[in-house]
């Protein structure tokens, strides 16, 4: 199972990666903003399978 420093650092990117989606929707066509979407969907489940993984592992002793 993923570490919770790298845990952390992709929920960090993720955000990044949101946040840059919002500002940059109103000018991107149909084709970028669809790109990016799925780009960021990707790593949405990145981090829900790195989350899962460190819960099903148990607490770290």
């Amino acid at each position: 199972a993923p570490s919770a420093d790298a845990v952390t650092e992709l929920a960090r990117r993720v955000r990044e990666q949101a946040h840059d989606l919002v500002r940059r929707l109103p000018s991107a066509d149909d084709a970028e903003a669809l790109r990016r979407v799925a780009q960021l969907r990707e790593q949405l489940d990145g981090l829900t399978a790195a989350v899962v993984g460190r819960a099903c592992r148990g607490p770290v002793r």
